[in-house]
C-alpha cells in the first residue's frame, strides 16, 4: 500500500493538526469550571484571587512565550516536527499539572504546557494553509482548526459540569490530565505525513516539495496544474527575495519596503490583538465565575450554563466553517464586530442594573456575543493572518501574530477578576472591552484587504510594490495561480496557464509555450539542491526579467 494522497492526505494533515488545536481549547475550557470546587481549592490551599488568577493566566504568558521561541527558530524545524515537539510538551506539562499539590507546582506544569500551546498554535494555522491546494477551501481548512479547539473547550466545561457530582480529588485531577489524550492523538496522525510543500522549498529541499506536491494533486510534478502550482511557490519566493533585504523596525511603523512585509506582519498581529481583547478570554476563563457572581445563580446552574455557552460557540464556530468561503473576509469581521458590540453594549448595562430581569438579560447578550464571536473573529484572526504572511517570513509574522494573542489574553485573564473584585470597578471592566469590539469595524474597513478567492503567493501581489508589479515574477502570479475550481487530484483541463513562463524542474530549466517545452538548459546538480541559506532558493533569473539563465536568488 503506498503513501496516501490527494484528498486523503489534505484531510489527514487537518485532522492531525485539529486534534493538535483540541490541547489549547481544552485548556481554555477546562480550569473555568474547577476553579471554585471545594477540592480544588483544599488541594491549592485556599488560594487568593491574585493566586488564581496567575495559575490561569500563566499559561496564557507561557503561551506568548513559545510563540516568541517559534518566531526565532521556528524555520528550522518545518511546520510538521514543531507541532510534534509541541505535544510533547504539553504531555509532559500536563503531567507536571494533574499531579500537583500547590500553587507553585501547578504554575510550573501550565509554563510547560503553555510552552508546547505556543509551539502547536504558531504552526498548525501555517501548515493547515500551505497545505492547501484549493484556494476556495484554504479558508475553511484554517477555520477547522480554530472549530476543533471550540469542541474541546466545550467538552472541558461538561466534563467539569460531571465532575461536580464527584467528591475527591479526581474532580480537577482528572480534567486537567485528559489533556495528554489529544496529544498523543495527535501525534499518531501527524508522525507519518510529510511537511509542507512550501516550506521545503523555502528550504531549498526541492526533490522532497515537489514529492509532496505530487501527493496532493495526486499527479506527477510534470502534469501542467501541479507545475504550476509549483511556478507560483518559486514566483513568490523570487519576488521576496528581490524586493526585501530583510525586516526593518521602521517598517512596523511605516512601511515603505517592495513586499510590505513589516505591513503584513504588523496587520496580523493587531488583527489578533483586537480579537483578544473583545473579552472572549474573559469570557472562556470566567463563565461560570461569571453567572454565579455577576448574575447570581446557584454553582450547578452556573457550570450549566457555562457548559452551554462554550457549546453556544462550538456549534456556530463549526456552522460558520461550512459557509465560511460564500462571504468575503472582511464581510465576516466587520458584521461580526458590529454585532458584538451591540450585545456588549446592552450586557454592559444589564451588569450595571443588577437584579434578576437584568441578570437573566445579561445571560441572554453574552450567549448571543458567543454566538457572533463563534463564526466571525475566533477563527478569522488565525485566517487572515495566514492568508497575508509572505512565505519566507511565515514562521515569524504567524508566531508574532498569535503571541499578541497570549500577551492579551495574559493581561485579561491575570488583570481581569482583580478589576472585577474591586468594589470602585466591578462590572465596569467590560467597558473596556465593548470599546475594542467597536474599534475593531474600523481597524478592518480601513487597513485590511480582502483576501478571498486568492492563492497565498497571489495575494503578495496585494502588497507589493509598483516597483515589483512589473516583474515577471508578478506578472506569473497574476495569472498562474490554481484555480479556484481545481480539486485534490483533479487536472485544470488546459495548459494556457503555463503559457510563455519559466519552471525549475529536476536540474533544468524549462520555458514552456502551452504543451511544448523548448530552451532546455541542463544545469546539472545545481538546479537541483537549492541554496538554503535563510530560506532562499536559486531562481530563474527569467522571474526578473532577464535572460533566463539560472542565478542565485
Amino acid at each position: 500500500m503506498g503513501p496516501i494522497e490527494g484528498k486523503k492526505l489534505y484531510t489527514r494533515a487537518l485532522i492531525g493538526g485539529g486534534i493538535a488545536m483540541m490541547t489549547f481549547g481544552w485548556d481554555a475550557g477546562v480550569l473555568g469550571g474547577i476553579l471554585l470546587t471545594p477540592e480544588f481549592q483544599s488541594a491549592m490551599g485556599m488560594p487568593s484571587t491574585t493566586i488564581i488568577s496567575m495559575i490561569t493566566s500563566v499559561f496564557l504568558l507561557a503561551s506568548w512565550l513559545g510563540c516568541i521561541i517559534m518566531s526565532l527558530i521556528g524555520m528550522i524545524q518545518g511546520r510538521r516536527m514543531w507541532i510534534l515537539i509541541g505535544n510533547l510538551v504539553s504531555v509532559v506539562g500536563s503531567v507536571i499539572s494533574a499531579c500537583s499539590y500547590s500553587p507553585g507546582q501547578l504554575i510550573a506544569g501550565r509554563i510547560v504546557v503553555g510552552i508546547g500551546n505556543g509551539f502547536i498554535t504558531s504552526m498548525v494555522p501555517s501548515w493547515a494553509a500551505e497545505m492547501a491546494i484549493d484556494k476556495s477551501k484554504r479558508g475553511q481548512g484554517v477555520n477547522a482548526m480554530i472549530a476543533s479547539a471550540t469542541i474541546a473547550t466545550a467538552l472541558a466545561y461538561w466534563i467539569d459540569f460531571g465532575m461536580v457530582f464527584a467528591h475527591s480529588q479526581a474532580v480537577w485531577r482528572f480534567p486537567v490530565a485528559f489533556q495528554i489524550v489529544f496529544s498523543i492523538g495527535s501525534s499518531a496522525v501527524l508522525w507519518p505525513l510529510p511537511d509542507t510543500p512550501r516550506w521545503y522549498y523555502a528550504r531549498g529541499r526541492i526533490s522532497e516539495g515537489d514529492n509532496v506536491l505530487e501527493r496532493l494533486f495526486s499527479t506527477a510534478i510534470s502534469d501542467p496544474e501541479c507545475r504550476q502550482a509549483k511556478l507560483d511557490i518559486f514566483a513568490s519566493l523570487e519576488l521576496e527575495q528581490s524586493g526585501a533585504a530583510g525586516l526593518r523596525l521602521k517598517d512596523f511603523f511605516w512601511d515603505t519596503s517592495d513586499m510590505q512585509n513589516a505591513r503584513r506582519i504588523r496587520t496580523g498581529m493587531i488583527m489578533f490583538s483586537l480579537a483578544y481583547l473583545q473579552g472572549i478570554d474573559m469570557i472562556f476563563y470566567y463563565t461560570t465565575t461569571i453567572f454565579q457572581l455577576y448574575i447570581g445563580l446557584s454553582p450547578l446552574t452556573a457550570s450549566a450554563l457555562a457548559g452551554s455557552a462554550n457549546t453556544v460557540l462550538c456549534i456556530c464556530n463549526w456552522a460558520g466553517v461550512f459557509y465560511f468561503e460564500r462571504l468575503g473576509r472582511k464581510t465576516w469581521l466587520i458584521g461580526g464586530a458590529t454585532a458584538q458590540t451591540i450585545f456588549m453594549a446592552v450586557f454592559v448595562a444589564m451588569l450595571a442594573n443588577p437584579g434578576p430581569k437584568t441578570g437573566a438579560a445579561a445571560a441572554s447578550m453574552l450567549f448571543c456575543w458567543i454566538a457572533v464571536f463563534g463564526p466571525t473573529w475566533a477563527p478569522l484572526s488565525y485566517v487572515y493572518a495566514s492568508d497575508i504572511m509572505p512565505l519566507r517570513y511565515r514562521h515569524i509574522g504567524f508566531s508574532l501574530s498569535v503571541s499578541c494573542q497570549w500577551l492579551f489574553a495574559f493581561i485579561t485573564v491575570f488583570a481581569g477578576p482583580i478589576a472585577a473584585a474591586d468594589t470602585k470597578v466591578g462590572w465596569k471592566i467590560w467597558i473596556w472591552f465593548l470599546v475594542f469590539n467597536f474599534l475593531s469595524i474600523f481597524y478592518v474597513w480601513f487597513c485590511c484587504p480582502e483576501t478571498r478567492g486568492k492563492s497565498l503567493e497571489e495575494i503578495d501581489l496585494l502588497f507589493i510594490s509598483d516597483r515589483l508589479k512589473g516583474s515577471e515574477a508578478a506578472r506569473t502570479l497574476g495569472h498562474g495561480g490554481i484555480s479556484s475550481g481545481a480539486g485534490y487530484g483533479k487536472k485544470s483541463g488546459g495548459e494556457g496557464d503555463l503559457e510563455n513562463v519559466i519552471c525549475v524542474d529536476d536540474g533544468k530549466v524549462l520555458r514552456s509555450v502551452g504543451s511544448e517545452e523548448k530552451g532546455l538548459e541542463d544545469l546539472g546538480e545545481r538546479g537541483s539542491s537549492a541554496d538554503s541559506f535563510n530560506g532562499r532558493l536559486p531562481v530563474a533569473e527569467g522571474f526578473g526579467g532577464g535572460s533566463g539563465r539560472f542565478k542565485e536568488g
